[in-house]
């Protein structure tokens, strides 16, 4: 089976940004950001963005807009720099929702909207996405469970329990995300669990465990979910997926095998599908009855669609 590689961007790769990692620790640098004219900051609450009402395009705030929202600079996580101009993301706190309004702006999820956006939107957006989420999970000591404070620009969570003081670095769940192709050549596994959309099928993912390479889990989780054992596991692709802290890592894969007996009833359905068949599968979002296949911001559609124009 040849190479899937995308040749185009991926949704939510690409951040332009300049992360300026050496910046993180300065303090007075960081600080010096605050009151510059400058700086742009992304404000997100219970994981959605701020968005123009009356356009697609995400909304950046200036510093002095934010003491709207009710947030302090003490709230803002560093992202980078574009240039000379300095990003923020902003953790917004509370139930209800901020009032916008007044900043012509509406807080809504990102994946819905993601359609809209310029690649370089939604790849910044998908940073800040990640970085508040983080936050929001580790307000307290992993190893002693005090309270955590954000440090080095948000990059790091500190355990304000001097005598433990553990730091807590940003992490990301890797996952694998697999297309494996029937041994005869024309056609690929898809399968179906029932709280997916209607309709939708996809191509067999998992996360990585302790201990295990990529390959060893894409193996495993095939397999698992399936019953298929598979060969010839061959890297395409990665993609940052952070709903809510995910990396997916794409591969191809040949099954040796082609009987279903699944361990595990993660799937609801699983079929062999053909290229032919393939082109009769809907689109997401459309009200025609019947399969779907994953929308076209995500790498397993790259996967499909890699894998339908090879022939």
């Amino acid at each position: 089976m040849s190479s899937t590689s995308s040749a185009w961007r991926l949704t939510y790769t690409g951040v332009t940004l300049d992360r300026a990692a050496a910046i993180r620790p300065v303090q007075s640098e960081i600080e010096g950001f605050y009151t510059s004219a400058l700086s742009r900051v992304l404000p997100v609450w219970n994981g959605n963005h701020l968005f123009e009402c009356d356009g697609v395009d995400a909304k950046a705030l200036s510093i002095d807009e934010i003491a709207s929202l009710s947030a302090s600079t003490s709230d803002l996580i560093f992202l980078g720099l574009s240039g000379d101009i300095p990003w923020f993301a902003l953790a917004l706190h509370g139930e209800g929702e901020p009032d916008s309004k007044h900043l012509s702006g509406v807080f809504e999820p990102l994946h819905p909207r993601v359609g809209g956006l310029d690649a370089d939107q939604a790849a910044l957006l998908a940073y800040a996405r990640g970085m508040v989420l983080w936050h929001a999970n580790h307000l307290h000591c992993g190893r002693c469970g005090a309270p955590t404070a954000s440090t080095d620009g948000g990059h790091i969570r500190t355990c304000t329990n001097e005598t433990c003081g553990y730091r807590a670095f940003p992490r990301t769940d890797a996952a694998v995300i697999t297309l494996v192709e029937h041994p005869d050549g024309l056609h690929c596994l898809l399968g179906r669990q029932s709280r997916w959309p209607d309709g939708m099928y996809s191509v067999v993912a998992g996360f990585v465990e302790p201990g295990e390479s990529l390959e060893e889990c894409v193996t495993r989780e095939v397999n698992e979910e399936t019953g298929i054992v598979v060969t010839d596991v061959c890297y395409q692709a990665s993609q940052p997926w952070p709903f809510p802290s995910s990396l997916m890592l794409g591969f191809t894969a040949k099954a040796s095998t082609t009987s279903f007996k699944p361990d595990d009833d993660e799937l609801d359905d699983i079929r062999w599908v053909s290229r032919e068949e393939l082109s009769s599968y809907g689109e997401m979002g459309d009200d025609t009855p019947g399969p779907k296949l994953p929308n076209r911001h995500s790498i397993a559609r790259m996967l499909i669609d890699g894998w339908r124009r090879e022939r």
